[in-house]
């Protein structure tokens, strides 16, 4: 079959969009149904790219991109005014762009104020409804995401989501109003979960604002090339009859059988017939690393380590050493955003994230030689000959190898909450520290991550509900940090506990020998998470405490001023 899918970022004025692309030859675009994301249609992708790049974007606000706005409240208009800004910065001039549901109306906005930019436009699933905006009805269907400090949003969405399966809308549980069709598998509930999770408080904006649109006299209009269509079984089939008659010169009507071959199928004929093969050689994305964003924002990006890609956040400019900051575990290095924009002062931050965790590829061997190997491979792949490292709790002990079998990259090292479990610890933690995140249909997996990640920042280990286990600080359990800690765990449910793993496979105590390079450790006295931060001092050779400030920006200067230029 195709290449493997890869997922990149492009940067859209003050922001950026994030894209799963495969393939080579023309490019194609493919627009997501709302709230969904990019990876309903990594199938797709794969099936288009043995004859294109096959790209499928994050519309903003939704999976991994940048939201537009708030104020004034976004609508279709703004959506296509976005693409035309995306497709641009791929450095594309025009090519065929396939559009599904809620953004079959951005695309048909797009088509009619940006036809030099479409070769042709697919718009699959175009709902028609007449009369006027129901906004009774947009404010039930669209009631507000929330995330609790109790967790309790996370039942109340799954259920949610399992409603929007069996009924429409699905607020309304009737005989009448139930969808004729079959449980979705877990998996799929799981990956539409994590698609409402990361749009948040946004999740409405593109769905909200195509039930406000008004399609019908947009298409006669139409000046480039379109096709409107739909499977028989789409509840939105029907909706081919409410086109005007006649459409508009160049556009058509296509109605399909609910066999799904025939349909692919067909998409690729009219890609084959839209697309410019003559200029396919020209296209390749731009590096958002590369050219990172203005006013203080992090730029994500990703790099290609051998082994699969790794996201990196960066933050920051100057001339001086540039700094590494490896994340707890687990999550990812999202959660710390602000944290990494206040170690970029005067100098490049870049946060990883460590394979498996949040967006970054899995790694066939889990350990912490191959953890070390892939952070190094990705600091190479930045550009960085020397740096900084900055890493916080299990991953310490991913720092540790990094440091004790490249010492030469590592400039300064800091280590906040290393750990140092002596064997029988660190077997109980094997066994106890990552809990069963095996998806379950009621949603139960939601809960165990959401508890352990709260209960870090309680009592330590997570899991030990002992008196010597109870951490004497006031407890970090902001809800969104946490939302944001478990959504990125959640994202390779299957992968989670694969740098933990990892992380537990090192043997801190001799690289703690082997390390020359100056290095920082936070203590907090009162704390059972920092017990080993006076001895893991003592064991190196040039190695210094510093009571932890508890303050965020506090902590960061005292990391910048310990590394100096």
């Amino acid at each position: 079959m195709s290449e493997k899918i890869r997922k990149g970022f492009i940067n859209v004025g003050a922001g950026q969009v994030h894209y799963r692309a495969a393939g080579s030859g023309p490019p194609i675009i493919l627009l997501h149904d709302s709230p969904r994301s990019s990876v309903l249609h990594a199938p797709l992708v794969e099936h288009f790219s043995d004859h294109f790049t096959t790209i499928a974007i994050d519309t903003p606000g939704y999976g991994n991109s940048t939201a537009l706005p708030s104020e004034p409240r976004p609508e279709i208009a703004d959506f296509a005014n976005a693409l035309a800004e995306t497709i641009l910065s791929f450095g594309v001039e025009r090519c065929p762009v396939y559009g599904f549901h809620t953004s079959s109306k951005i695309l048909l906005e797009f088509a009619a104020s940006h036809p030099e930019r479409v070769a042709v436009a697919i718009m699959d699933g175009l709902s028609l409804p007449t009369g006027d905006t129901d906004h009774a009805f947009i404010n039930s269907y669209m009631s507000p995401f929330k995330v609790t400090a109790t967790g309790s949003y996370l039942a109340e969405e799954w259920t949610r989501i399992r409603d929007f399966q069996r009924w429409f809308p699905w607020f309304t549980k009737s005989k009448t109003t139930r969808m004729q069709m079959a449980q979705r598998d877990t998996k799929y509930m799981q990956d539409y979960s994590m698609d409402l999770f990361m749009a948040g408080p946004n999740f409405s904006d593109a769905y909200s604002a195509a039930m406000r649109y008004k399609a019908v006299p947009v298409v006669p209009t139409l000046s480039a090339p379109c096709v409107f269509m739909a499977r028989e079984d789409d509840v939105l089939y029907a909706f081919l009859d409410a086109l005007p008659d006649p459409l508009p010169k160049g556009s058509s009507i296509e109605r399909l059988s609910p066999n799904r071959d025939a349909w692919k199928k067909r998409l690729g004929e009219i890609f084959t017939e839209h697309a410019d093969f003559d200029g396919a050689e020209k296209f390749s994305p731009p590096d958002p690393l590369k050219n990172p964003l203005g006013g203080g924002m992090v730029t994500r990006g990703y790099v290609d380590t051998g082994h699969g890609q790794i996201l990196v956040r960066r933050a920051g400019q100057g001339d001086s050493t540039p700094l590494v900051f490896l994340h707890d575990l687990p999550g990812s290095a999202r959660a710390d955003e602000s944290y990494l924009k206040s170690l970029g002062r005067g100098r490049a931050a870049f946060g990883l994230d460590l394979p498996g965790c949040g967006d970054s590829d899995a790694l066939e061997k889990i350990d912490a030689a191959s953890y070390a190997a892939a952070v190094i491979a990705a600091t190479g792949a930045l550009g960085l000959d020397k740096f900084d490292l900055v890493a916080n709790g299990l991953s310490t002990l991913i720092a540790l190898t990094v440091a004790g079998q490249y010492g030469a990259r590592v400039n300064r090292l800091v280590l906040d909450g290393v750990t140092l479990p002596d064997a029988d610890l660190c077997a109980e933690m094997k066994v106890n520290y990552m809990p069963d995140l095996r998806l379950q249909m009621d949603g139960t997996h939601l809960h165990r991550g959401w508890h352990m990640l709260r209960d870090q920042s309680i009592q330590w280990p997570w899991y030990d509900g002992g008196i010597k286990a109870t951490r004497k600080i006031t407890p970090d359990i902001d809800p969104q940090a946490l939302h944001t800690r478990l959504v990125d765990t959640l994202k390779q449910s299957n992968h989670a506990g694969d740098a933990i793993t990892a992380a537990l496979s090192a043997d801190g105590r001799t690289a703690l020998g082997q390390i020359s390079t100056p290095t920082l450790v936070f203590k907090t006295d009162d704390d059972v998470r920092y017990q080993w931060a006076d001895g893991a001092a003592s064991a190196l050779s040039n190695g210094t405490t510093l009571d932890r400030p508890a303050d965020q920006a506090a902590r960061a200067l005292a990391v910048l001023s310990f590394l100096g230029r």
